[in-house]
C-alpha cells in the first residue's frame, strides 16, 4: 500500500497571548477543582471558630459570674453574722455596765442580771451567751443553774490575750471550747473586755458565739458543696473556715502570705487562691468586712464548680464539631474527587495521546487527517495546519498520486495498512524509515475512517546493527560485560559472565538484578556516587568485588552510561576485569611491610633494626621520642654512635650474640639525664627467608613505672590508711622479718591499747577520734627510734617491735610510752586526756611471733585489769618482770 500519511511537526506557539488565555484557563480549571474543598473549608472554619469561642472565651465569662455570686453571698452572710457580733459587743458592755452599778455580795447571781444573760441567749437564738472570767481562767455563766460547773478556758490561745486588755476595750480571741459539766462540744468564738469594776477574782467579762450555729445560719447562702467561708481577724489570724482544715485555725495569713494583705485590703473585693493552705485546689472568692470588728468574711469554691459543667458540654460540642468537619471534609473529597476523575478522564486521553512516543492519527472517511498527536508532527516534522495531506509532499513526487488513491481505496473499504515507506522529513528533509499501521473505524456497522500510528524506525535499524557487532566483540572478550537498566535491572550479560555468575547461556534474565551480585555496601556506593559520576561524565572507573555464591570477585569496574536522543539514560553498562590475582599478590606483599609497621609503631616498646655491620636500618617512633632522635637523621650510621659509649658498651654483649644467632635478654639502667629509669631489654637475630641472618633485632621496654607501682602497692597493703604506720600483715611481715635474723640478737614485743578512747568517740564524734588517733601515732613515732616497728592493729591497739633490745629495755620504753601518752591532747579547741595499756614480752631472735603475741597480749589484759595506764611483761621463758604505772 502507498506510504502512509507524515503531517509536518507543528512547532510550538510562543505567542503571548495564547500563553495568556492558556494559563487563564488552567487557572479556571483549577478553581472548579477547588471550589467544593473551599465551600466546604468555610464551613468546617466557621463551625471551629464557634468552638474555639466556647472553649476559649465561655469559661472566663463562667469565673466573672462565679465571681460575681460569690461576691453576693458572701454580702449576704455578713448581713446575717454582723447582728450577731453586734449582739455579742452589746451584751459585754451591758453586764459591764450593770454590774458597775450593783453594790453587794455576789452580784453575778442577782435574778436581773441572770434574767439580761438569759435575754442575750434567746435574742440570739442560743448563738451568743456572756459571762464572767477569771485571772486564773475560770468561767461564770451567768444563768439561773447550780453552783459553777468547772468551765475554765485557763491554757488556751484566747486566755493568752488578756492581759492585753484595757478598761472599755474588746479584744477578739481565738475560737475555743468551754469545758465543764454544761460544755456542747461547740467552738465558740470569744469576745473578752476588761470588767469596769473586778467582782473578787472576775476581772473580766467574756461573750462567746457558737460557731456551730453561726456555721448553720451562713450555710443557706453558700454556693456549692465545695464552696468554704472563713473568718479572718484584722490581723491576718482565722479565725475559722467551714469545711474545717487541721491546723489552720490560729494560723497568721498575712504573715505567712504577705501578699495575701494586700489582697484583702479592701473592705470587700474579689480574689483567688492556690489552695496551699486547704485542699490543694485551686479557689476563686469574694470577701466582705464587718467594719465595727475588722473581721473579715471569706467565701470561696472551686474553678471546678463553675466550669465542670462547661468541661461536659466543651467535650461534647468538641466530639460533634469534630465529627461534623470530617464527614462535611469527606464530602468535599469525595465531590472534588468525582470532578477530578472527570476532568482526568479527560486530560487522560489528551495527554496519553501526546506522551506516547508513537505517531497517533485518525482519519475520516476519504482519507482526509482530521486528528494527530504531537509526536505523529515529530515523526514527520510537520505543522499542524499541514495535517490534512501533508504527509503526500513528503514522498516521491513520481508516486505521489499512486499513493493517495492507494491511501484513499483502503480507507473507504477498512482494509489496514502495515507498511514501511522511506520518506524526508517536512522540516530537515532527512531521509527517514516510517513504520505506518491502521485500523478502520467501524460505526453503525459502517467504515467512518480509519485510526493509525506513525512510528520512526531509522534509529531502530542501526541500532540493531550496531548491537549484533558489539554482542561479536562481547561474546569474545574474557572481561565480565553486564548491560542494565537505570534502575538496576540486567539486560544483558555475556557468556563469560554469565559463566562466572552462575547463570546458563540460555537463561532468561527476568528477574536478574546487579543487587544479586554485589553487597548492599556496595550498591549504596554505586546509587550515590557511581551512577551520578556515569551520568555526568558518561563513565566512571573504580574497583569492586561482585558476588560469587559464598565467594567475592575483585575486579576493575568500568561504568558507561548510554543516552537516547533526548538525553534520557538508557541504559548502563557495566565492563568488569578479575584482578583476584594481582590483588592477591598485593596483598601478599603489603602484609609483609604492615608485619615491620605494626611493630614498629602501635606497641609502646622501643624497636631497632641494625644490620650486620652494626648500622641503623629503623627504630621505631617509641625510640625516636625516647633518644629525641629522626631515623631520617640515624638510617647508615652507626648504632655505637647512636646510644653513646655508656649505652653501647651495655648492650654490646647482646648485639654481639644476636649476630651469632642467639637471643639474649637484660635488665638496664637509663643511661641518659633522666637516673633512676629501667629498661627490661631483649636482642635477636634478623632472618630473611633464607634463614640467614641479616641483622640484629632489638627491643626495649620502660619498666620503672611498673616496678614503682608495684612496690607502691605493696607499700600500700602494708600501711594503715588513717596513721601511715604498718598495719597489721605489715607488722606481722617485718616482725617475722626481725625473728628470722641472725642469732644472738634479741627483740622485745609490745602490745598497746588506749584508755579512756572510747566515751571520745562517743561525746565528740568519729573525725575528733580519728584525729586523736593520727596524734597518738605520731607521739609514739617520736619517742621511738627510726629503726623499731610501730603497727596499728586496729581500733585504738596498737603494737611495737623493738630490735635489739630485752626485757628491762622494754619496760623503759613502755614507761616512756605511757608518759607520752597520758600528757593531754589538743585536738582543735579540745583538750582531750587518755591513757595507755601496755603488755610487752622480749625473746630471742627466732622464737615464734604468734607466741610472743599471745604472752604480749596476756600481759596486756593483766595491766588493764591493775588499773589502766599501766605496763607488764617478761621474758618469753621465765616469769613476769616488773610492771609500773603512771
Amino acid at each position: 500500500m502507498s506510504e502512509p500519511d507524515t503531517p509536518a511537526t507543528a512547532a510550538p506557539s510562543n505567542d503571548a497571548d495564547g500563553l495568556h488565555l492558556a494559563r487563564q484557563r488552567r487557572w479556571r480549571e483549577r478553581a472548579l477543582l477547588h471550589a467544593p474543598s473551599l465551600a466546604f473549608g468555610l464551613v468546617i472554619v466557621t463551625i471551629w471558630l464557634l468552638v474555639a469561642w466556647y472553649v476559649v472565651a465561655w469559661p472566663e465569662a463562667l469565673r466573672r459570674q462565679q465571681h460575681n455570686e460569690l461576691a453576693s453571698a458572701v454580702r449576704s452572710i455578713a448581713m446575717e453574722t454582723e447582728p450577731v457580733l453586734h449582739q455579742a459587743d452589746s451584751a459585754l458592755r451591758v453586764v459591764d455596765l450593770w454590774l458597775l452599778s450593783r453594790q453587794g455580795a455576789e452580784p453575778w447571781a442577782d435574778p436581773s442580771l441572770l434574767q439580761l444573760a438569759e435575754g442575750v441567749r434567746s435574742g440570739s437564738r442560743q448563738m451568743v451567751d456572756v459571762m464572767l472570767l477569771a485571772r486564773t481562767g475560770k468561767l461564770r455563766r451567768l444563768q439561773k443553774a447550780g453552783p459553777p460547773d468547772g468551765a475554765s478556758i485557763e491554757g488556751s490561745p484566747a486566755f493568752a490575750q488578756v492581759e492585753g486588755i484595757v478598761p472599755e476595750g474588746i479584744v477578739l480571741g481565738l475560737p475555743l471550747k468551754l469545758g465543764g459539766a454544761l460544755d456542747d462540744g461547740h467552738l465558740r468564738l470569744p469576745l473578752m473586755m476588761r470588767l469596769s469594776r473586778p467582782l473578787d477574782d472576775y476581772d473580766y467579762v467574756l461573750a462567746v458565739v457558737d460557731l456551730q450555729r453561726l456555721r448553720d445560719l451562713q450555710a443557706p447562702f453558700s454556693p456549692g458543696p465545695q464552696a468554704a467561708i472563713g473568718m479572718l481577724r484584722s490581723d491576718g489570724v482565722v479565725l475559722s473556715r467551714q469545711p474545717e482544715v487541721p491546723g489552720l485555725v490560729g494560723r497568721n495569713l498575712f504573715d505567712e502570705y504577705p501578699e495575701s494583705r494586700r489582697d484583702l485590703a479592701d473592705n470587700e473585693g474579689r480574689y483567688d487562691s492556690s489552695g496551699v493552705l486547704t485542699d490543694g485546689r485551686r479557689r476563686v472568692g469574694a470577701y466582705a468586712t464587718l467594719g465595727d470588728f475588722g473581721i473579715k468574711l471569706l467565701l470561696s469554691d472551686t474553678e471546678d464548680a463553675a466550669l465542670a459543667a462547661h468541661r461536659q458540654h466543651r467535650v461534647m460540642l468538641v466530639a460533634g464539631a469534630l465529627l461534623v468537619s470530617l464527614a462535611l471534609a469527606a464530602l468535599a473529597r469525595s465531590l472534588s474527587r468525582l470532578q477530578r476523575d472527570a476532568r482526568l478522564r479527560e486530560a487522560t486521553l489528551q495527554a496519553t495521546s501526546n506522551a506516547m512516543p508513537l505517531g497517533l492519527f485518525r482519519t475520516d472517511k476519504s482519507g482526509r487527517i482530521v486528528y494527530v498527536n504531537d509526536a505523529y508532527l515529530r515523526v514527520h516534522g510537520m505543522r499542524q495546519e499541514d495535517i490534512a495531506w501533508g504527509w503526500a509532499n513528503l514522498v516521491q513526487p513520481d508516486q505521489r498520486d499512486m499513493l493517495i488513491q492507494r491511501w484513499k481505496h483502503h480507507v473507504a473499504t477498512g482494509e489496514p495498512i502495515d507498511v514501511v515507506r522511506k520518506m524526508k522529513r517536512g522540516d530537515d528533509g532527512r531521509v527517514r524509515w516510517i513504520a505506518v499501521r491502521t485500523a478502520p473505524l467501524i460505526i453503525g456497522g459502517r467504515v467512518a475512517g480509519q485510526s493509525g500510528t506513525v512510528e520512526d524506525v531509522t534509529e531502530r535499524g542501526e541500532q540493531e546493527k550496531a548491537r549484533r557487532t558489539l554482542a561479536a566483540i562481547f561474546d569474545m572478550t574474557p572481561d565480565l560485560v553486564c548491560q542494565a537498566r537505570e534502575n538496576g535491572a540486567i539486560t544483558y550479560l555475556n557468556p563469560v559472565a554469565r559463566e562466572r555468575l552462575g547463570i546458563a547461556a540460555d537463561a532468561a534474565l527476568d528477574q536478574a538484578h546487579i543487587e544479586h551480585f554485589f553487597s548492599p555496601e556496595q550498591i549504596e556506593v554505586y546509587r550515590r556516587e557511581v551512577l551520578p559520576a556515569a551520568l555526568r561524565d558518561g563513565h566512571w572507573r573504580g574497583r569492586a568485588e561482585v558476588r560469587l555464591g559464598a565467594q567475592s570477585l575483585p575486579v576493575d569496574c568500568t561504568v558507561l552510561a548510554h543516552r537516547d536522543l533526548r538525553a534520557r539514560i538508557e541504559a548502563v553498562s557495566l565492563i568488569m576485569r578479575d584482578v583476584s590475582a594481582q590483588l592477591q599478590a598485593l596483598r601478599e606483599r603489603e602484609r609483609s611491610e604492615a608485619m615491620l609497621l605494626a611493630v614498629a609503631h602501635t606497641a609502646r616498646a622501643q624497636f631497632l633494626v641494625g644490620d650486620t655491620a652494626g648500622r641503623v636500618i629503623f627504630f621505631n617512633a617509641a625510640f625516636a621520642q625516647h633518644r629525641r632522635v629522626e631515623l631520617s637523621d640515624w638510617q647508615g650510621r652507626p648504632l655505637a654512635e647512636l646510644f653513646g659509649d655508656q649505652d653501647y658498651a651495655a648492650r654490646a654483649g647482646l648485639i654481639a650474640a644476636a649476630l651469632a644467632g642467639e637471643t639474649r635478654r637484660a635488665d638496664l639502667a637509663d643511661g641518659d639525664a633522666r637516673a633512676g629509669r629501667s629498661l627490661e631489654v631483649q636482642y635477636a637475630p634478623l632472618r630473611v627467608q633464607s634463614g640467614n641472618i641479616e641483622g640484629v633485632i632489638g627491643i626495649e621496654l620502660d619498666v620503672t613505672d611498673a616496678r614503682q607501682e608495684e612496690a607502691r602497692l605493696r607499700l600500700a597493703s602494708q600501711t594503715d590508711a588513717l596513721t601511715q604506720l604498718l598495719n597489721r600483715a605489715g607488722f606481722e611481715a617485718s616482725a617475722q622479718a626481725l625473728l628470722d635474723g641472725p642469732a644472738g640478737q634479741r627483740v622485745a614485743l609490745l602490745y598497746l591499747d588506749l584508755d579512756k578512747f572510747k566515751p571520745v568517740n562517743d561525746q565528740h564524734g568519729h573525725p575528733t577520734g580519728d584525729a586523736l588517733l593520727k596524734a597518738v601515732a605520731q607521739r609514739m613515732k617520736h619517742a621511738l627510734r627510726p629503726t623499731d616497728l610501730v603497727a596499728r592493729l586496729g581500733g585504738d591497739e596498737f603494737a611495737v617491735m623493738l630490735p635489739d633490745l630485752g626485757a628491762a629495755d622494754a619496760a623503759k620504753v613502755s614507761a616512756k610510752l605511757v608518759k607520752a601518752l597520758s600528757t593531754p591532747f589538743h585536738i582543735g579547741e579540745l583538750e582531750l586526756e587518755i591513757g595507755v595499756s601496755i603488755g610487752y614480752c622480749a625473746a630471742p631472735a627466732g622464737a615464734r611471733l604468734d607466741e610472743l603475741i599471745a604472752r604480749a597480749d596476756a600481759h596486756l589484759y593483766e595491766a588493764k585489769r591493775a588499773g589502766r595506764s599501766r605496763f607488764l611483761g617478761a621474758e618469753l621463758v621465765g616469769e613476769p618482770g616488773d610492771g609500773g604505772s603512771a
